[in-house]
């Protein structure tokens, strides 16, 4: 038994769980069962609802508060015993030392880092982003042991990243996949204006809790990118312009985006997409907060403009700068609301968003530059790496 501890929720978002998801995936189709630990019932709904349908998977409630995890360890310490895991993934910010050094006198532990902010005894330490080099974690973690006594292995870098098997197995001809939507019976449009057309996919994560979905919607009417149901089909630009909203689980105001959606004939929502790659694959430009979806951008060969939601992700966004094949449109963890209430820097870089697409929808030039700046960076098989090296601790 493997056991992985992660969560998720309105506050923190799915990412941290979606991608032990993907572990868990690999990990079981070595011959191991693996069982997941979360903090409370929204984490469990989440997982049971994109793994529920797994064999050899559970998930354990441990009743406790996900940002005091050292408050969970007599439970955790129990519920591991009682359920014979011999190796733990943990996957969270609200780790500590005395946290890694309990779970050590039960069973080797691996941790995915996306900080590097302070050394853990743990056995593995992954961090698979493209700015590891900046954290220094070759002398952070020099001397450091973990359950067996032996030096932390580090596993660096973008061959890490744990996507999906659709985003590696699902290649077709020329990297484009048509996606499996009915338009024409949804907003009466052409077969021909939408093959024919510029397709971007807008998403913002499991939670969207800056409420970005809406805000670059509404930024997009006010700058024309927009087509009223029932009038001609023709906006700003040309090719003809469709937007690909993929709207999370956790997302508040999902209710205000389809409503929206059905003001405006060129908007089409997705919602419990089951196959991102294909859909990345349609489109020819994604618009994305600083996390996980850039990588996956990246394993497509998408060009992306992308945003920053949270302060841990200031390196992420340098790097994806430097690659030449992202363009940033701002940080909304800036955000202060004024006297009037109104959200002027969210309100910036929504319309810097707007900016970006309208010059990329003409430029077809830059756009193949991003594209072929992509290439390479990574093929999207960290799952698999990772599931192997957390087997090796069990050996």
């Amino acid at each position: 038994m493997i056991g992985i501890r992660a969560d998720a929720n309105k506050i923190i978002a799915s990412g941290h769980v979606m991608r032990c998801i993907t572990i868990a995936k690999e990990l079981i189709a070595l011959g191991e069962s693996v069982t997941f630990f979360v903090a409370d019932n929204e984490g469990r709904d989440l997982i049971e609802n994109y793994a529920g349908d797994l064999e050899h998977f559970d998930v354990v409630v441990l009743g406790s508060t996900y940002d005091h995890m050292e408050d969970e360890l007599s439970v955790l310490e129990k519920k591991l015993m009682a359920k014979g895991v011999r190796a733990l993934l943990v996957d969270s910010y609200f780790v500590t030392r005395r946290y890694f050094e309990a779970i050590n006198m039960i069973c080797p532990v691996a941790y995915m880092d996306d900080l590097g902010k302070e050394p853990y005894p743990v056995d593995v330490l992954i961090n698979y982003s493209g700015y590891y080099e900046t954290l220094g974690y070759e002398s952070l973690y020099k001397g450091m042991q973990g359950h067996k006594g032996l030096p932390t292995k580090l596993l660096l870098g973008l061959k890490y990243a744990p996507l999906r098997r659709q985003f590696y197995e699902d290649e077709l001809s020329g990297g484009k996949a048509k996606v499996e939507i009915d338009y024409t019976e949804s907003h009466g449009l052409s077969s021909a204006s939408v093959d024919n057309g510029f397709r971007i996919l807008l998403t913002a994560g499991g939670a969207d809790i800056h409420g970005m979905l809406l805000a670059t919607l509404e930024a997009a009417r006010d700058k024309g990118l927009l087509i009223p149901s029932g009038s001609a089909n023709a906006n700003v630009g040309s090719p003809y312009i469709t937007w690909e909203v993929v709207a999370g689980n956790l997302v508040s105001d999902a209710a205000s985006i389809d409503a929206l959606s059905e003001q405006y004939s060129n908007i089409n929502i997705h919602h419990s997409v089951t196959n991102m790659a294909s859909l990345m694959r349609s489109c020819d430009l994604a618009v994305a907060a600083a996390g996980t979806m850039l990588t996956e951008c990246a394993a497509v060969r998408l060009p992306a403009i992308f945003y920053q939601v949270a302060d841990n992700q200031k390196f992420n966004v340098e790097f994806w700068q430097r690659t030449g094949g992202m363009l940033f449109a701002g940080d909304v963890t800036e955000d202060v609301d004024s006297i009037d209430g109104i959200s002027h820097i969210k309100a910036e870089v929504v319309s810097a968003i707007c900016d970006n697409v309208m010059a990329l929808i003409s430029d077809t030039n830059k756009l193949d530059s991003m594209r072929t700046a992509l290439s390479g960076l990574t093929d999207g098989t960290g799952a698999i790496l990772i599931a192997k090296e957390v087997m090796d601790l069990v050996q």
